[in-house]
């Protein structure tokens, strides 16, 4: 997970110095174009992310934090401009949740340890991104003819960087794609990253159940690996009409070639034997179907929406935003839609059924209709999410399941009888 937020309030972030590093950046500092610094110290590990604290300051107050002659605590304590900014980055990179704070706001967890200081031998930030190049991506045209699209490289190219970071994700490493150069020859890219030696088997081995598995679904899903960005990463490779080349640089590896023909072949396999799989990111787990819909309310009256207004955390926060998106209400930077916009001028009654009819036909909902061998809500037995998130989202483990499943069972049940 990269640990650098990029938000508009607190500027276009670089990092300055980085004082620990474990597993990537755990303390560090940042500045952004105006020259503004921020101390940034990780919190915590939570189940689907990270949270952090940013505190503004001077160059000065910094360069006394790294002389060690005041405690990393008292930054934050007494803070310059008493502004602090409590931050969730959530694993997949869809959640940035950023909470304004004053010093009275922080809880002793969240503080750093007393007199805990920063050590005076400093980790540069080049020397904990620094890497090597080892592997380039080859995009190329079947045909000779016309000319390639800059629009369609760069959505490939992102689809490939997803997929490294699902394969990174399976091993338990905390990796990156960065990009060295480009050179002619349709369109090649030289990439590099930090651990590519400990990721190159999970690639080999991907490409290889590409190309030889009898079920590939199957396969993936017992590689831990995400059958939706696999799926992501194929349709722009078909929809782009190109062909995909994996070199990698480093000794003891094969190149792995991907053909716009095959990559359509793969994926009507997947989609024809995933009738009941579903990605861990489409499941709910908001349990307060009311608090949803205050959410949705206020985003349609373009309130403000965090832990202060709702009463609870920033990780609930979070859920609920994220609930919210899953039935079509907020778009993807949690914006209203037509259908949020449209929900809250209903009245009550209205709403619930709006919610029923959009959970209904939501990819969560109807995997689960699907599971059930149903045609709508009506046709789930009471009490089956624990059963179906087991059988059909294999990604959670038991503990997760359980937690979700009180949200998916909490929803049937007042979703069924609107659809019976």
């Amino acid at each position: 997970m990269y640990p650098l937020v990029q938000d508009s309030r607190l500027g276009t972030l670089e990092f300055h110095k980085i004082y620990e590093e474990y597993d990537g950046p755990k303390l560090f500092s940042a500045v952004n174009a105006l020259g503004i610094y921020y101390l940034v110290y990780w919190i915590d590990e939570l189940e689907d992310g990270d949270t952090w604290l940013y505190v503004p300051m001077s160059y000065n107050r910094l360069e006394k934090l790294e002389s060690a002659s005041r405690s990393l605590r008292d930054a934050f304590i007494y803070p310059e401009e008493n502004s602090i900014f409590r931050i969730f980055t959530s694993f997949d990179g869809e959640e940035e949740t950023l909470t304004h704070l004053t010093a009275e706001e922080l809880t002793e967890e969240e503080l750093p340890p007393i007199d805990y200081r920063i050590e005076c031998e400093l980790v540069p930030e080049q020397e904990v991104v620094s890497s090597i190049t080892n592997h380039e991506i080859h995009i190329s045209k079947p045909s000779r003819r016309g000319i390639m699209k800059l629009d369609s490289i760069s959505k490939i190219l992102e689809g490939w960087s997803s997929l490294y970071d699902e394969f990174v994700r399976t091993i338990n490493i905390s990796d990156r794609l960065v990009p060295v150069d480009a050179r002619p020859g349709s369109f090649i890219v030289r990439l590099e990253s930090n651990h590519y030696e400990k990721v190159s088997p999970v690639i080999d081995d991907f490409f290889g159940v590409l190309t030889s598995s009898e079920d590939i679904h199957t396969t993936l899903l017992s590689m831990k690996i995400d059958v939706d960005v696999v799926k992501e990463f194929l349709s722009l490779v078909v929809d782009s009409s190109y062909d995909f080349k994996l070199t990698p640089l480093i000794d003891g590896s094969f190149p792995h070639q991907l053909s716009k023909s095959a990559a359509e072949r793969i994926l009507t396999e997947l989609k024809t034997s995933e009738l009941t799989y579903l990605s861990s990111l489409r499941v709910p787990q908001a349990d307060d179907l009311k608090r949803v819909f205050d959410v949705v309310i206020a985003k349609s009256n373009f309130q403000e929406v965090n832990e202060f207004t709702l009463g609870i955390t920033s990780r609930q926060v979070a859920y609920y935003l994220h609930a919210a998106r899953t039935l079509g209400y907020l778009d993807r930077s949690n914006q209203p839609t037509s259908a949020g916009m449209q929900f809250g001028k209903l009245d009550e009654n209205q709403r619930l059924k709006s919610a029923a009819m959009r959970f209904q036909s939501s990819d969560c909902g109807w995997t689960w209709i699907s599971w059930a061998s149903g045609k709508t809500l009506a046709d789930i037995p009471n009490g089956s999410a624990f059963e179906f998130l087991q059988d059909c989202v294999p990604t959670l483990n038991v503990s997760t399941a359980r937690r979700r499943s009180k949200t998916l069972n909490s929803w049937l049940k007042l979703f069924k009888p609107i659809t019976e």
